[in-house]
């Protein structure tokens, strides 16, 4: 376990959940993921154009697949590029896909329910939708990408308000991609190619701008994924740079992961120890690379404190915990 104290916080690498894989326990070039309850998360794999892996599964933080409904008859054969997820109260899965412009739906268990959405760029309509957030109302925030702008939706896909255009200035996006709303309502949005997370009020009145070109040590080259935890403190995925960068509530930078696998998740030990040469290869090489970030691309939070960071490249969620009542240990020398 890895400990890192910074500005009065203190984080404990944990473990990792995931593996490449089509189909089974794993995922395939995973874009997103939301939590659910007993422990359970949803995982979206857009896979390759030619595999069969793209769609979603349920698993647990504890390694067990619960469900997949993965492949070419996901979402009845209607989905391309599925890309982000979020579940209601009743937790039905919510699942954008950019190159439909439809939001597919299906139950706790995996039911197909439906789909809504119109590809284009008017009024409701998505052109690339893809993070997908729930307000406490269960209005659905949709980041409209490759129309520059944010959409709210009712679930069953009524349109409620919009905001935004193309541009660099202040509640303008360049193919924005994750999106987060926290305890007050604020929303969050990943502006990928301006390379900012940019906070706005339920309405969409622009607050404030995190990371940017000047922004030092907190500069952003392509924020993907964005979470905010109960103090406050703003967690962004940075695709390009492999990073993990990490915020107060004022947006001032405060430290920055790399990714600390040291050891393979479960099911990546059960893939390599059914086939003795990958044990030997193993032993020969230098495994660092193996523990970086590759493709960062989505983060959660939850009020255990834990972190999770979604990596595509390698198709897994790396964990880290935010210690509450962490106490150094007293040694006599």
């Amino acid at each position: 376990m890895i400990t890192r104290q910074v500005a009065g916080r203190v984080y404990n690498y944990s473990y990792c959940i995931g593996r490449v894989t089509q189909s089974g326990p794993g995922f395939s070039l995973p874009t997103d993921f939301a939590l659910g309850s007993d422990e359970s998360i949803y995982v979206v794999s857009r896979s390759h154009e030619v595999a069969q892996g793209r769609g979603v599964n349920k698993c647990t933080f504890s390694h067990e697949l619960i469900w997949e409904d993965r492949g070419p008859e996901f979402a009845k054969g209607q989905a391309v590029w599925p890309s982000s997820v979020d579940v209601d109260r009743a937790e039905n899965v919510y699942v954008s896909d950019e190159y439909a412009g439809k939001i597919f739906i299906l139950g706790k268990d995996g039911d197909y329910l439906g789909d809504w959405g119109v590809k284009g760029s008017g009024e409701g309509e998505l052109n690339g939708p893809s993070g997908l957030a729930f307000d406490k109302e269960e209005h659905l925030y949709i980041v409209d990408s490759l129309n520059h702008r944010v959409q709210v939706f009712s679930k069953d896909g009524k349109s409620l308000a919009k905001w935004g255009s193309q541009g660099t200035g202040e509640g303008q996006f360049n193919i924005p991609w994750g999106i987060a709303i926290d305890h007050r309502g604020d929303v969050y949005v990943a502006d990928w190619k301006n390379g900012r997370v940019q906070r706005f009020s339920p309405e969409g009145r622009y607050l404030s701008t995190i990371g940017g070109p000047e922004a030092g040590d907190g500069a952003l080259q392509r924020p993907t994924g964005v979470a905010v935890d109960t103090d406050g403190d703003v967690y962004v995925t940075d695709q390009a740079a492999n990073r993990l960068n990490i915020y107060d509530a004022d947006g001032s930078f405060i430290t920055a992961f790399i990714g600390d696998a040291a050891r393979l998740p479960r099911w990546g030990v059960e893939t390599v120890e059914a086939n003795p040469d990958y044990v030997k290869a193993r032993l020969r090489v230098d495994l660092t690379p193996e523990q970086r970030f590759r493709r960062p691309v989505a983060v959660n939070v939850d009020d255990q404190g834990r972190i999770m960071v979604l990596e595509t490249q390698c198709a897994r969620i790396q964990i880290y915990v935010k210690e509450r009542d962490f106490v150094d240990a007293q040694f006599n020398l």
